[in-house]
């Protein structure tokens, strides 16, 4: 909250906040879109390794509190974890300074100038699309 309260320039005696700290918003937003990327991609992860263990070993992989389960988050969260981070970082910085651009845009704070950095972003989204399969463009 203390970094929120940061984000808006506010008018105590008008009542008005009128600027936009774009450098607070953008921390914000990073650290909003890192985390879900890190948690989403460390279940996707554990869930294929389990399945990759239930094709070749079906016994063990029988209920959802077994070894593979468990070996499975291990290898997520010891030896994938920074390729996992790594990766949720890309798309976390990319989502966020997307959003930031969505955001200037939608209270005429740019003009032209969030129009082609908006553009330019979407190109680079589409280009991370393609290189990974995974990756859903939100906005």
């Amino acid at each position: 909250m203390g970094v929120f309260d940061k984000t808006y320039e506010c008018d105590d005696e008008t009542n008005t906040c009128t600027d936009v700290n774009y450098g607070f918003l953008f921390l914000l937003f990073v650290s909003y879109f890192f985390t879900h990327q890190v948690i989403q991609n460390t279940v996707h992860v554990t869930v294929a390794g389990m399945v990759g263990n239930w094709w070749f070993e079906p016994s063990e992989a029988s209920c959802c509190c077994s070894s593979a389960v468990n070996n499975s988050f291990l290898r997520a969260v010891t030896t994938s974890f920074g390729s996992i981070c790594f990766g949720s970082l890309l798309v976390a910085i990319l989502d966020a300074l997307r959003l930031l651009a969505h955001t200037a845009r939608n209270m005429d704070d740019g003009g032209i100038g969030v129009c082609i950095a908006e553009c330019i972003l979407n190109c680079l989204a589409r280009l991370l699309e393609y290189f990974n399969k995974w990756y859903v463009i939100v906005l």
